[in-house]
């Protein structure tokens, strides 16, 4: 029982920096997305912030990039909640 109980609280640990680190790894995407966002409907000249996005083909290059690997970052981070949520049940 103790060993089968550290290795939950070792797995545990495990996926709790797998998080963080989804984490890291999501904020440019979601950056991408907002300033996209910004570009499209919240201001008259986005290239008052940066000239590129003033391009549409720039934004909507950049979204069909950054949606995807946000999807996938919280795919990952359900994931993960999910088999932290089972450890520590047990």
């Amino acid at each position: 029982m103790n060993i089968e109980k550290q290795e939950a609280d070792d797995r545990l640990k495990v996926i709790q920096k797998k998080l963080m680190y989804l984490g890291l790894y999501d904020a440019p995407a979601m950056i991408v997305i907002a300033l996209a966002l910004f570009s499209k409907f919240g201001h008259d000249d986005p290239a008052s912030i940066h000239p590129l996005l003033a391009d549409a083909d720039i934004v909507n290059g950049s979204l069909a990039i950054a949606i995807p690997w946000a999807l996938f970052c919280v795919y990952k981070s359900i994931k993960l909640s999910m088999e932290a949520d089972k450890l520590k049940k047990l």
